[in-house]
């Protein structure tokens, strides 16, 4: 029998977002067995459900020099008071925005970083980085590129790697849910948030020069600033009939199942959950060759394709091998779901325990 822990898991905002989502898993997860503590910064945010009990410190982010400073001070300050008084047993906090005054209020702090950092680190997370990385109990990359790239600008010795998780079940069991807007035909999906990193409009391109577009409707899931430009290059491509962009889904996954193929155009990821749930599911990816995440997950002509990033005519010729080759879906389909078993949310989060 497993002894029951305090668990405090530390993060911005259940906002959307990949690491968000992680961070809503595990909560369930360690929730079946200990006590679980979810500390946001700013509770307004909540698009994820979360097990165990909340605390909102009300500390959102702030605009300009010295209000950062002493937001991140009270940040901190509070952390350390939460920690003082409730003793957790694992401390685990989820991006830098967290990490940093987690660390400073308690050296027992595990570290989760979710991105590609140097795509990502401002020159002040790099000094940060520098100084409060070595001094938590470890120091989280989701990638083995990822973790690379910490070395080899900080020279960490208490990093490690663990890769992000999924709750395979679950995401099965909400794919047979009925979906809030139906889909008219054969579709390809996408989904992500409408911004630029997640380079939709190369997607777009894409698609508007593939032959898979004659069979196939695209459907994006997501919301985000670059809906309006998004529209307008859709009208210019003359894809208003071909690609439909009905918003935030809660549940995307009766969405996902349904697809020929998921495909991810990103410029750059952390560890895509995206692809991972989608693979769960049994669908055919492709994905931008980012450079820390997808080749990970992804075995290229066994599961899934990889492409050079913001290359259109790349993606174009992916999309029309995966959905109009039957042979080789049939292939990529039947090696989806194993190829993500590992990654299950119950055998990530005893590696989480065990660090």
């Amino acid at each position: 029998m497993t002894a029951r822990r305090k668990i405090a898991l530390v993060v911005y905002s259940l906002g959307m977002g990949g690491a968000e989502k992680v961070v809503s898993d595990l909560s369930f997860q360690f929730a079946k067995q200990h006590d679980v503590t979810l500390i946001l910064f700013d509770g307004s945010q909540r698009y994820y459900p979360y097990a165990g009990e909340l605390i909102d410190i009300q500390c959102p982010s702030k605009e300009g020099f010295l209000p950062k400073v002493f937001n991140f001070l009270d940040r901190a300050s509070q952390l350390r008071r939460i920690f003082n008084v409730r003793h957790f047993d694992t401390i685990i906090s989820v991006m830098e925005h967290a990490s940093f005054p987690a660390i400073l209020a308690s050296r027992q702090t595990i570290a989760a970083n979710h991105c590609n950092p140097e795509r990502n680190f401002t020159r002040f997370d790099w000094l940060f980085a520098r100084w409060l990385y070595p001094r938590a109990k470890k120091v989280i990359a989701v990638s083995r590129e990822g973790m690379r790239i910490f070395q080899q600008h900080l020279g960490l010795q208490n990093i490690d790697c663990l890769y992000n998780p999924v709750n395979l079940y679950r995401i099965r069991e909400l794919a047979k849910e009925r979906p809030a807007v139906s889909v008219n035909g054969a579709y390809i999906v996408a989904a992500g948030r409408l911004s630029p990193e997640k380079n939709f409009p190369s997607l777009l391109e894409a698609y508007a020069h593939s032959q898979a577009s004659q069979a196939f409707k695209l459907l994006i899931l997501g919301e985000g600033s670059e809906r309006a430009s998004l529209e307008q290059h859709i009208k210019r491509l003359g894809l208003a009939e071909r690609v439909l962009m009905p918003g935030f889904m809660r549940n995307p996954y009766p969405y996902i199942a349904k697809a020929r193929c998921l495909v991810l155009s990103s410029l750059h990821e952390g560890f895509p959950v995206i692809l991972i749930e989608a693979l769960g599911l049994g669908r055919p990816v492709i994905s931008t060759d980012c450079e820390t995440g997808p080749r990970e997950i992804i075995r290229d002509g066994e599961n899934g394709l990889l492409v050079p990033t913001n290359d259109p005519q790349a993606l174009a010729i992916a999309l029309d091998r995966v959905c109009l080759d039957a042979d080789l879906h049939q292939q990529f389909q039947q090696h989806a779901a194993l190829s993500v078993e590992y990654l299950d949310i119950e055998k990530v989060a005893e590696q989480w325990l065990a660090l």
